[in-house]
């Protein structure tokens, strides 16, 4: 081995403080500062709209460009290496570009950054890892009990995401093939305890069968006398088209429409506004309440709502003014949160020049492209545009 003379080995030392030193203010210059108010990067291409500590409106899921958050969030954590809002986000730069590659490697990776995020007590990031506790993924140990214990951490900060992954995690698990019998318990210790969203899904699997049906009905009585907006809406069809043991009463599935439209949970309160936009179940037609409603729904962060309201816009409905753009800055974000009727809507207004587009037909067979990855519809949008 040769061995440099002391001028030489100075110099080695000074060059690599030098690099050192460049490569820590080139992560500065691309993160930005994490304490500012101005959205880095990393936050303006992974950041959830929904995470309440965000800086930067954020992006859905299905819009990161995984390649480009990634170096953007691991430039960020170079700068800031135990920002908690930098290791969720870049959680969902991995997690977005799993969907796409469906590499079991990448969402363990998501998973990693989640958890370092979560440990520090970041909500957005401990309602994501009491997902992967419950199903057993990315990694994680299967543990109902610890998923129920984290996502009860997140709902002190951020109530509206921890509850609706709770809905969720409930409702995918009483409608699966084959659920564990651990998650069925905790459920229905859930539901013995009155809560709304765990009587919902034990009553869910019994609306397929009209012998069943009456079971359903006795759970959701009690699941939307304690708030389930869901259950309130089963019911509303059920009392109007005299089902499940229930006697014909069009006025009690209106009383409970209005049930669930007044309602916390967002996604009833979609549903809600369909049924006044088109009048059905004995609810009047009502296209300003249908709007109303799909404006809060869509502020409250359902991912469904950007798309109905954004078809408002387009048609002028509901006492708002037509404004095609307004609809395509609403179709981008439902699109965004893998609303595949919304990625259709956005390239069609792409190829034919609406909503602030240049015609570019060649610009939505791209877009389409990009969504196919993921979107079946987009996938055979794409073949009959011939790309």
């Amino acid at each position: 081995m040769v061995v440099p003379y002391e001028g030489a080995k100075n110099e080695l030392v000074h060059m690599r403080v030098f690099r050192v030193v460049c490569i820590s203010f080139f992560g500065l210059l691309i993160a930005g500062s994490a304490s500012a108010d101005q959205p880095t990067e990393c936050d303006r291409l992974a950041g959830s709209p929904t995470d309440p500590r965000r800086v930067g409106a954020g992006i859905g899921l299905y819009g990161i460009e995984p390649a480009q958050a990634i170096v953007a969030c691991e430039a960020a954590l170079t700068a800031d290496p135990n920002n908690p809002r930098f290791l969720f986000n870049l959680g969902r730069a991995h997690e977005a570009r799993a969907g796409v590659d469906r590499q079991s490697d990448e969402m363990a990776l998501a998973g990693r950054s989640y958890k370092s995020a979560a440990d520090k007590g970041y909500p957005a990031a401990q309602v994501a890892v009491a997902g992967f506790y419950w199903r057993g993924d990315a990694g994680f140990r299967q543990d109902s009990v610890e998923a129920m214990r984290v996502l009860d951490q997140a709902a002190t900060s951020d109530p509206a995401e921890a509850k609706q992954q709770r809905r969720n995690l409930f409702g995918d698990t009483t409608m699966a093939i084959s659920p564990l019998n651990a998650q069925l318990q905790l459920i229905r210790k859930y539901a013995a305890a009155g809560d709304a969203d765990a009587l919902y899904a034990l009553g869910f699997p019994a609306r397929f069968g009209e012998d069943t049906l009456p079971d359903a009905v006795g759970v959701w009585r009690k699941a939307a006398a304690r708030g389930s907006g869901s259950a309130a809406i089963e019911l509303a069809e059920l009392y109007f088209r005299g089902r499940g043991g229930l006697s014909k009463d069009p006025a009690q599935a209106v009383r409970l429409i209005r049930q669930a439209a007044a309602g916390e949970d967002p996604s009833a309160r979609t549903t809600a506004a369909i049924i006044y936009e088109h009048g059905r179940l004995g609810v009047p037609k009502d296209e300003k309440e249908a709007a109303r409603l799909l404006k809060q729904a869509s502020d409250e962060g359902d991912r469904s709502a950007p798309y109905y309201l954004g078809k408002f816009y387009e048609e002028g409905k509901g006492g708002l003014l037509q404004d095609e753009r307004e609809a395509a800055r609403l179709y981008s974000r439902a699109a965004d949160q893998g609303h595949e009727e919304a990625v259709l809507a956005l390239a069609h207004y792409m190829a034919e020049g609406r909503g602030g587009y240049v015609r570019d037909k060649a610009k939505a067979v791209e877009y389409l492209k990009r969504a196919a990855r993921w979107s079946k519809e987009a996938k055979e949008e794409l073949a009959k545009m011939g790309g």
